[in-house]
């Protein structure tokens, strides 16, 4: 009896020396949860108060290494025991990983189409765990693949003051918790900027700035920046003639046959959605050549009427001051008069001979504005005779007139125009015996 009790007491003893030579495996940090990212320090702790000199390390049950050293850091979820020498295996520690340090970041934009020269605002959003809210972040901002911001940067905001067309791409942004070495990156966000249409360059194919009726005519618009698609519009006044849209850009034009009505200023109108632009104004003129040859032919049938008028006027008005100034020269004088007046009537004899008249003349006025009037009377040659016969009533005068014009001459020359007096007069007697 007292051996079995004995043996039992040994037995006790040996069961708590076996349980004593157990290793143990000391986690740290020892709180959860541990996020992913961190790194865990392993400790195994065999039995005595001794170093052990090397450890063997299990994870899920495996053995992955055997280490001169009881330590080791890892940052990969599962399950790990230990042994020393001198100790048995140790109880397995379960290293759990979770994400709830920060969730993944979120980009986001004030708007995924801005316009050229417009601000635009990009914010990285995360969230940190209850359990970790002092973990300080750092933010990076990628467009294209290229980090256009330090990651040192802490603001999770990027503002860009005036948007530029080489500011779009494929944006995305990184998230790092810089203690743990924990990176998250977002999603991806596309940004297209817009660009305002610029104003149009305006033309037509009329030379300068003329057309006739029934011409056609090619107008052309087209705009050097702009997004797509770009709508254009073709105005005369107020009035749109036609639209035109180009999907990939570019210019548009199209024609028009003239007419009368077509005359008047011309623009086109640009736009993308967004933004609009006119034209400068061009003004084009159509002519009518049926209209234009009647027009000319009336004008040409009105000149030559009022040239014939002209001229008409101008020969009444000669007319008339020859006429006046004739009539000043034709009134007798006073001194013609008198001549005339002392005359006697011609005296024929009744003798059967022969009779022959002579002529008697006298000059009047022959000096008075170049003008010689000579008087011619008749008398029987020999001589006069008793008995008188008044002859028969003649209609015509018998006093002629002869006119003789005569330019202005120096003194010296006074005797020559009174030879030519006495010739003209000589004239006038000769052509007084044709009466």
């Amino acid at each position: 009896m007292l051996l079995w009790v004995l043996l039992l007491i040994l037995g006790l003893l040996s069961r708590q020396a076996a349980i004593a030579k157990k290793s143990v495996v000391e986690p740290r940090p020892s709180w959860t949860p541990i996020f992913e990212g961190e790194l865990v320090t392993l400790t195994c702790h065999g039995a005595g108060p001794f170093k052990p000199e090397r450890a063997w390390w299990y994870k899920n049950q495996q053995l992955q290494e055997i280490l001169p050293t009881n330590i080791i850091q890892t940052n990969q979820p599962g399950e790990y025991r230990c042994q020393t020498q001198g100790s048995t295996l140790s109880d397995p520690v379960n290293l759990v990983f979770s994400s709830e340090l920060f969730v993944p970041p979120e980009l986001k934009t004030t708007m995924s189409e801005p316009i050229e020269g417009t601000p635009m605002i990009l914010s990285c959003e995360t969230q940190l765990s209850p359990q970790r809210l002092d973990t300080k972040l750092h933010f990076s901002f990628i467009r294209d693949g290229t980090v256009i911001t330090s990651g040192e940067k802490k603001s999770h905001v990027l503002q860009i003051p005036a948007i530029q067309t080489k500011d779009s791409g494929s944006y995305q942004c990184e998230a790092k918790a810089m203690t743990q070495n924990i990176l998250k990156k977002s999603n991806y966000v596309k940004i297209g900027v817009k660009i305002p249409v610029s104003q149009p360059f305006f033309n037509f194919s009329a030379f300068r700035a003329q057309a006739s009726v029934g011409d056609v005519v090619e107008f052309h618009c087209e705009v050097l920046r702009g997004s797509f698609p770009i709508q254009y519009q073709f105005y005369h006044e107020n009035t749109i003639l036609e639209n035109k849209i180009a999907p990939s850009g570019g210019a548009a034009s199209f024609n028009l046959t003239m007419t009368v009505g077509h005359s008047g200023n011309y623009f086109c109108r640009a736009n993308n959605s967004f933004s609009y632009q006119f034209s400068k104004n061009l003004t084009l003129s159509i002519s009518d050549p049926i209209r234009s040859q009647t027009n000319t032919a009336i004008m040409g049938i009105t000149v030559a009427l009022i040239i014939i008028f002209i001229l008409t006027i101008v020969v009444l008005v000669v007319y008339f001051k020859l006429l006046r100034k004739s009539g000043r020269s034709s009134a007798p004088s006073p001194h013609r008069i008198s001549s005339i007046s002392n005359l006697q009537e011609p005296v024929y004899s009744n003798s059967s001979s022969q009779k022959e008249l002579m002529p008697i003349y006298g000059n009047v006025n022959p000096v008075a504005e170049n003008v010689v009037y000579s008087e011619v009377t008749s008398k029987e040659h020999g001589k006069e005779a008793n008995n008188t016969k008044k002859l028969p009533e003649i209609k015509d005068s018998p006093v002629i007139y002869a006119e003789v014009k005569q330019k202005p001459q120096s003194r010296d020359s006074k005797k020559t125009n009174a030879a030519d007096g006495r010739q003209n007069v000589a004239e006038n007697y000769e052509n007084a015996k044709l009466f």
